[in-house]
């Protein structure tokens, strides 16, 4: 079984590379980034995921060099992130106007991944999405503390499109909801979530019959309606990883025939089978769909540190010594990387990939699997 390893010593000198190819193709064949995007290169699809934790620098890292490999030299022309889609609609209108603002991006992109190891990369995005080489956008349906351009239009969107209920008392709910003003006199329960989950599906069902209606507009009234709903354990609402699918499907519609997409996104999200999770991973549904012209590479770690969002950083423990984030590196190990055949050659075994250790045969459900020895937290921007 041939595993590609890379030494502590050699990612060291390496390192400077690596972090500076946001700016400059990388002509190193023996990085990362290198391999894993020759080893995808020729699929429709890539998914990229992470662990559940969403702070871990190197993954990070790791994977904006993967999404500029991808870019750059096998024809990828649009990213698509586990983020809140309300803002980059806003952001791919002001594109389309040539109003945008590097600011924009940062927002629709979110906390997460808001950090100075990935500032550059960012700065990278911006500029290709504005020169139309790349088109960016967003899958989830929930709405984000930096979701600005949500919290200033769909308040709005709500309240000219409800037909029961007050528009006044739609967008004040809707408004309380986003910023999470709530109080003794307007409390959030019951009263509350069925009062948001009717504004967002009348105004939903207003512009869905609405012929004139902005596709944009109707689309992101339906994300929030099926959001509320889902919030209110409305059984009808589809669950997040679904909504995630479909905003993927009707995104990528848009994009010019057969052209070749990412997804950056948690592990979990990625995987190709439900097996022992608790709900119906979005890799399932792409892999009905696009079967063997998708690519899932999960991410995990044997120890180190992680913080989400600028939240304390937490430390990630070492993996016991029968799983695979142990048995697959050594101390002077930066990473290694397994195919899914090498995968497929260890059978089942222990791993952290989904955040919470279990047994797998983890060639089911992944194409390739990033290992890395020693995580770090990332420095966010704001600190």
């Amino acid at each position: 079984m041939r595993i590609i390893y890379l030494t502590l010593s050699v990612a060291l000198l390496l390192e400077p590379l690596i972090l500076s190819s946001v700016s400059a193709k990388s002509t190193t064949k023996n990085t990362l980034a290198q391999i894993v995007a020759q080893a995808v290169c020729d699929k429709q699809v890539v998914v990229l995921g992470e662990l559940p934790t969403h702070g871990e620098a190197l993954g990070f890292q790791a994977k904006a060099d993967i999404v500029q490999s991808l870019v750059e030299q096998c024809n990828f022309t649009a990213l698509f992130f586990e983020a809140p889609m309300y803002d980059f609609i806003g952001f791919q209108q002001a594109v389309a106007n040539k109003k945008a603002q590097s600011k924009q991006l940062d927002r629709a992109i979110g906390g997460f991944w808001n950090t100075q190891e990935l500032t550059l990369w960012r700065q990278w995005l911006f500029d290709q999405s504005t020169s139309g080489q790349l088109s960016l956008a967003g899958l989830d349906d929930q709405v984000s503390v930096t979701s600005v351009f949500a919290k200033t239009t769909l308040p709005h969107l709500l309240g000219s499109n409800v037909t029961a209920k007050n528009p006044i008392e739609c967008q004040s709910a809707l408004k309380r909801n986003m910023y999470w003003r709530y109080d003794e006199e307007h409390p959030f329960g019951p009263v509350e979530k069925d009062l948001l989950q009717q504004c967002t599906q009348q105004a939903a069902d207003k512009l869905k019959t609405t012929s004139n209606a902005d596709l944009s507009e109707k689309k992101m009234a339906e994300n929030l309606a099926n959001l509320y709903a889902r919030n209110n354990k409305n059984t009808l609402a589809l669950s997040r990883d679904e909504a995630m699918y479909r905003n993927f499907q009707w995104q990528y519609q848009g994009l010019p025939k057969d052209s070749k997409a990412i997804i950056w996104t948690a592990t979990v999200h990625a995987a190709r089978q439900q097996g022992q999770l608790k709900r119906k991973p979005m890799g399932v549904w792409l892999t009905e769909q696009w079967h063997e012209d998708m690519a899932v590479i999960g991410f995990t770690a044997y120890q180190g540190e992680s913080s989400m969002a600028g939240m304390p950083i937490k430390t990630i423990t070492a993996a016991p010594a029968n799983s695979l984030e142990a048995n697959q590196t050594t101390v002077d190990t930066a990473w290694v990387f397994l195919s899914a055949k090498e995968l497929s050659e260890l059978g089942e075994v222990s791993s952290r990939l989904y955040g919470k250790f279990m047994t797998v045969n983890w060639s089911e459900n992944f194409d390739g699997v990033v290992v890395f020895r020693q995580e770090k937290a990332p420095v966010f921007k704001n600190k």
